[in-house]
């Protein structure tokens, strides 16, 4: 009787194994890869399916101790992982992994499918897909500018630096909003990695901000504090009348168009007989939402831009220098027309 007993779990044995021999790999299943086309930094979702043929052995979802797993690449040498694969129906086996592209261009996606075995790794076939990454990042607000820097000061003007972002947020930086707190206040747009805020209090301590813009929105702000030089004490003798010649408009007329640079003739022109250089603003704007300055070379430019639905506007240009050691203040004033 205990004969018997030893030839019956022989039996069992012999049997197991059997069943659990590696299924060979050509037995009409099919291996498939799914995605698409995509774009850098977005997430792809790449999806690997095997079926089983029509043999005998082959698994089925009642039989998730002989399950099929799936390992993904792609060709710009990114492994994309392994997963165990879930079954549907009576023999389809899917596994799906997330690829986010770091790279553009024709990249080609791999699946292999395989079956771990009592006997080893069944490899059951492989796919392959070819997709196009557009190399567009997705558009978002830039980092903020580096480096901000105070590279000037006087009684009533500070001079500021500081570097591009490490990120334009997938779109061109369209300018920097420079602005500034203390006794005053104020803003400006400036197209350089620099500025010069004039019209400051003398002896007086300033916040200066400056935030990178793109077409998605602003960056955070950076700030620095400086204190403005203190007023010199006035020398004696009669005060003279500061003079002031220009500048002249380099293409005549007081006429300039919206969202159009117009440039004045040389710079040197805003030079004042007290040997300092007279600074430009705008007050008064009818009709126009911003007016920027900035010196290209030796030549100074303006940009005035009207409020949205507005065909003409205007604002007052004011050229000035605050009173000198020995000279009077000095500004002179021209109203400057802005069409579309």
């Amino acid at each position: 009787m205990a004969r018997v007993v030893v030839l019956a779990a022989v039996g069992v044995v012999a049997a197991s194994v059997t069943f659990a021999s590696p299924a060979s790999a050509r037995d009409g299943g099919s291996t498939k890869l799914s995605a698409g086309d995509g774009t850098v930094g977005v997430n792809q979702v790449v999806t690997g399916t095997y079926v089983f043929g029509n043999g005998l052995d082959n698994p089925t979802c009642w039989d998730p101790g002989s399950g099929v797993s799936f390992h993904f690449q792609a060709s710009d040498g990114t492994d994309l992982g392994s997963v165990d694969g879930t079954c549907s129906g009576t023999s389809t086996w899917t596994g799906t992994v997330n690829w986010t592209p770091s790279s553009p261009g024709r990249i080609t996606l791999t699946v292999d499918a395989s079956q771990q075995l009592l006997g080893g790794v069944n490899n059951l076939g492989s796919a392959s897909k070819r997709v196009n990454i557009a190399g567009v990042k997705p558009s978002g607000a830039p980092s903020s500018p580096r480096g901000l820097s105070v590279t000037g000061v006087s009684t009533n003007a500070v001079s500021l630096n500081w570097s591009t972002p490490s990120s334009d947020g997938g779109s061109p930086i369209s300018g920097y909003i420079v602005k500034w707190s203390g006794p005053t206040s104020g803003q400006f747009v400036a197209q350089a990695t620099n500025a010069n805020v004039g019209g400051l209090a003398a002896g007086s301590s300033y916040t200066f901000s400056v935030s990178a813009a793109n077409a998605a929105g602003w960056s955070q702000w950076v700030n620095v504090s400086q204190r403005t030089a203190n007023s010199p004490t006035p020398a004696p003798g009669p005060v003279t009348q500061q003079v002031l010649v220009g500048p002249s408009w380099t293409g005549g007329g007081t006429k300039v168009k919206s969202k159009v640079w117009k440039t004045f003739n040389n710079s040197q022109n805003l030079d004042t007989n007290a040997g300092h250089e007279a600074r430009l603003s705008a007050t008064n704007k009818s009709s126009v939402s911003t007016v920027s300055f900035r010196y290209v070379g030796d030549q100074v430019q303006v940009l005035a831009v009207l409020k949205p639905g507005a065909k003409r506007g205007s604002f007052t240009l004011l050229e000035y220098s605050p009173a000198q050691p020995g000279f009077t203040a000095m500004g002179v004033t021209r109203t400057i027309t802005v069409v579309r």
